[in-house]
C-alpha cells in the first residue's frame, strides 16, 4: 500500500452551510438547475423519484413527479447575497417549491465521507480520500483529498474533464491560474503534473483554507498560491495556462478579464459549463482572442480547450 497522508485536523467551528433544494415540475428542471447554478458555481445535485425494485434489480424513475434541485451556499453575507438572487430569480416559476435548511460544518464532512470515494480520472490522476487505504498503480499521480465543505472532488463530471485536460497541459515551465479553486484539486494536479508555479482564487474563504490544507496534505508547498476573492482586470499575473470550473454565466462575465491575464499563445480550459451552453461560452471568448481547439463532453457537460491568438 502506497502510505496516506494524515488528515488534517477540522475545527468544529459551528460553521454554518444553507442545503439549498428547488422541488421542481420536470418540465422545469433545466431552467430551474441553469438558475442554482447561477448561484451556486461549485454545483447541483437533482435527483429524480425513484421506486427500488429489489436486490440486483436496480431501480426505476417515476416519470411525471416533481424532481429534487440541491445546492449549498454559504451561510455568510455572501450566501446571504446569493440566496436572496435565487429567491428573486425563482419568481418566475411559482410551481417550484423552495426551501432552506442550515447545516453544520461537521455534518457536511460526515455526508462527504458516506459517498466519496476514489475516483479514477481516465488519466494519470487518481484522487483517493484521506482515509482510506488504496494501492496506488505505477506511472499514477495520486492526490490525497479531504473536501470538506468545499466543492472538487473529482465525482463531478466538470472536475473530471479538466483533469482529463489538465493531464497533458500542465507540466514543466507552464504557470497556471486556477479560478474557483474549491478543493484545490486542479491546483494539486498541476503542481503534481510538473507545472512550476499555480495562482488559485476562490471566492469563498473557507474554500481557500481547505485547498491550503488540501495543499499542505499533499507536499505541494509554495508552489501553489491561494487567496480569497474575485479574479479581476488589474490582476497583476500572467499565465501559460488557465483553468475555470465555475458556471456558464460566471466564466462568460470574466472573458474580458481571462483575454488579459492569459498570455499570448496561452491555454485555458473552462468548465461547470451545460452542453448546450458551450457556443455562447465560445463566442464570448473569441471577441478577447480566443480560439477553440476542443470541446470534450460527459452527459450533460462541457469542458472548452481554448487558446489565446
Amino acid at each position: 500500500m502506497t502510505p496516506r497522508p494524515t488528515a488534517q485536523p477540522r475545527t468544529a467551528d459551528g460553521a454554518l452551510w444553507y442545503e439549498i433544494t428547488a422541488l421542481t415540475p420536470p418540465a422545469l428542471v433545466e431552467e430551474v438547475s441553469a438558475l442554482m447554478l447561477s448561484v451556486a458555481p461549485g454545483g447541483i445535485t437533482v435527483e429524480h423519484p425513484i421506486d427500488i425494485l429489489g436486490p440486483e434489480m436496480g431501480f426505476s424513475v417515476r416519470g411525471g413527479e416533481p424532481v429534487l434541485v440541491r445546492a449549498y451556499l454559504p451561510a455568510s453575507e455572501l450566501g446571504a447575497i446569493l440566496v436572496n438572487d435565487l429567491r428573486t430569480g425563482m419568481e418566475a416559476y411559482p410551481a417550484v417549491q423552495l426551501t432552506a435548511k442550515p447545516i453544520y460544518e461537521q455534518d457536511w464532512a460526515v455526508s462527504w465521507r458516506e459517498f466519496f470515494g476514489v475516483v479514477e480520472t481516465g488519466g494519470r490522476v487518481v484522487i483517493i480520500p484521506t482515509w482510506v487505504e488504496h494501492e496506488v498503480r505505477p506511472g499514477q499521480i495520486a492526490i490525497w483529498l479531504d473536501p470538506g465543505q468545499a466543492f472538487g472532488t473529482g465525482h463531478h463530471e466538470t472536475t473530471r474533464l479538466c483533469l482529463a485536460a489538465l493531464d497533458g497541459l500542465a507540466r514543466p515551465g507552464v504557470t497556471m491560474l486556477d479560478v474557483g479553486t474549491g478543493s484545490g484539486v486542479l491546483s494539486i494536479a498541476a503542481a503534481k503534473l510538473g507545472a512550476p508555479r499555480v495562482v488559485a482564487i476562490d471566492i469563498d474563504p473557507i474554500a481557500a483554507e481547505i485547498a491550503r490544507r488540501n495543499c499542505d496534505a499533499n507536499g505541494i508547498g509554495a508552489e501553489v498560491e491561494i487567496s480569497a476573492g474575485t479574479l479581476r482586470s488589474d490582476h497583476a499575473g500572467r499565465y501559460d495556462l488557465a483553468v475555470s470550473n465555475i458556471s456558464t454565466p460566471a466564466n462568460t462575465a470574466l472573458a474580458e478579464v481571462f483575454g488579459v491575464v492569459v498570455k499570448p499563445g496561452g491555454d485555458i480550459v473552462l468548465s461547470g459549463i451545460l452542453a448546450v451552453d458551450a457556443p455562447g461560452v465560445v463566442a464570448a471568448m473569441a471577441a478577447q482572442g480566443f480560439e477553440q481547439l476542443a470541446v470534450t463532453e460527459e452527459r450533460d457537460w462541457c469542458c472548452i480547450h481554448l487558446r489565446k491568438a
